[in-house]
Order: structure tokens, then C-alpha cells, then sequence
């Protein structure tokens, strides 16, 4: 800890950024700001092995297929409740690695988006090789096309909102966040009851959906109003 709290990387010019990156997050009602003091630490700890945040963002995903591995195979939804809650702690952490070693970059960004949306999907995909619990609510195959289409387009919708310049994407109760943390705590009530899982996933579906149509709407608000600039026309480069 001392050899921590003396790294360059944990100065009191890093504690500065940190809590202006905390300041700056846009989003108001998010589980980020209470998990955010052990995202700090974990980055901190990342910062002090030497860890760079690329190794991060993948050390994500691989958890995610571990956690998707375990409920296939062995159907134990508290392990993979705890790992799917650590996928989504280091969805933090790699962002702020990279920004406290001065190693962000569009390349890093691109990593962590692709990863992501693949360990989403790995994530859900289990659900189709368990027994369906509710049978009246559906198939679990049309559960699982909707959470994964929903998954898909509200980042789609962020990042096309980014180049048309939206100044504020990271609208929706519904974020990356949320959805992991509702299969997390629908997984750990298992033990109350087998279906809250399944509850889970459904829930998992509606909220992603109701995001991306809370999106539409305000996304839409923000293209009518003057302080979007439309995107720039970028000519293409002829070859010489």
C-alpha cells in the first residue's frame, strides 16, 4: 500500500483527474458513481502491477466467457453472478488506467467497445441452453435474440449520437451498468427462488429496449436543437 500511494501514478495530480473524470460523468442516476470508489482502487492496483489497460479490457471479456462457461456447464448462477459483477467493475477500470498512464487512445477505445458488445453476447447466451423456468412468458431463444438486439442498439445509438455531435449520449437508466447488474442480482437470488434468474434476463430485455426508445426521443431533442453541430463532411483522399 505504501509502495501505492507513492507510485507517480497515484500523485495528487491523479487524484485531481480522477475526480474531475468523476465530475464529468454524465450520467446522473447510474450505479457508476456508487461503485466508483472501487473502481479507483482496482485501477490503482492495476497501476501499481503494471498492468496496461488493453490487458485489462481483455482480462474482461475472459471473465465474462468464464462466467458464461460456468452457468452452461454447471448451472451455478453465484458464480457467475460474481463474475459477471467483476466483467462489469473492469468496465471501468481499464477507461481509468488508460487515463491516469496517459495510454488512452482511439485504438484502446476500439478494443474496449468490441470486447464489450462480445462479452454481452457471451453473457446471455447461456439462457439458451437452460431449462426455461416460465415457459408462459415465451420461449427463452426470443428472450435472448431481444436482450442481445437491445444490447446492440443502445451502443449503436451512443456511438452514431457521438459523431453527430449529440452533447449528451449517456442518457437511460438502462446502461451497460444497470444491465449487468440485474443479471448479477437476479443470479444471487437463485437461492430464494430458481426462476428470479429468468425474471432476470427478462428484465434484462425491457430495460435495453426502454432505452433505446428513451434514447430515440432524446437524441432526436438534442439533433432540433443549435448546440449539435452537424458532423464535418470529410473528403475523401484520392490516391496520387
Amino acid at each position: 500500500m505504501a509502495t501505492l500511494l507513492a507510485s507517480p501514478q497515484s500523485s495528487p495530480k491523479w487524484e485531481k483527474e480522477t475526480r474531475r473524470s468523476e465530475i464529468r460523468m454524465p450520467s446522473r442516476y447510474r450505479l457508476r458513481r456508487v461503485f466508483w470508489p472501487l473502481v479507483r482502487g482496482m485501477a490503482r492496483g492495476f497501476i501499481a502491477l503494471g498492468v496496461p489497460p488493453n490487458a485489462v479490457t481483455v482480462l474482461g471479456c475472459v471473465i465474462a466467457i468464464l462466467a458464461a462457461t460456468v452457468l452452461t456447464l454447471w448451472q451455478c448462477y453465484l458464480v457467475y453472478g460474481l463474475l459477471v459483477f467483476i466483467t462489469g467493475l473492469l468496465d471501468g477500470v481499464d477507461g481509468e488506467v488508460a487515463r491516469a498512464t496517459g495510454r488512452a487512445s482511439a485504438s484502446g477505445g476500439f478494443l474496449d467497445s468490441m470486447l464489450d458488445r462480445l462479452a454481452d453476447v457471451v453473457l446471455l447466451l447461456p439462457f439458451l441452453c437452460l431449462p426455461n423456468p416460465l415457459p408462459c412468458l415465451g420461449p427463452a431463444w426470443m428472450w435472448v435474440f431481444a436482450a442481445i438486439t437491445g444490447c446492440l442498439l443502445v451502443s449503436y445509438m451512443r456511438s452514431r449520437a457521438t459523431a453527430a455531435r449529440v452533447p449528451d449520449t449517456d442518457l437511460g437508466l438502462g446502461g451497460r451498468s444497470e444491465r449487468l447488474f440485474v443479471l448479477v442480482v437476479a443470479s444471487l437470488l437463485y437461492l430464494l427462488d430458481y426462476r428470479i434468474p429468468y425474471l432476470g434476463l427478462v428484465l434484462f430485455t425491457l430495460l435495453a429496449h426502454a432505452t433505446v426508445l428513451y434514447r430515440i426521443v432524446a437524441y432526436e431533442r438534442q439533433l432540433r436543437t443549435p448546440r449539435a453541430a452537424k458532423p464535418k463532411q470529410v473528403q475523401p483522399k484520392t490516391r496520387r
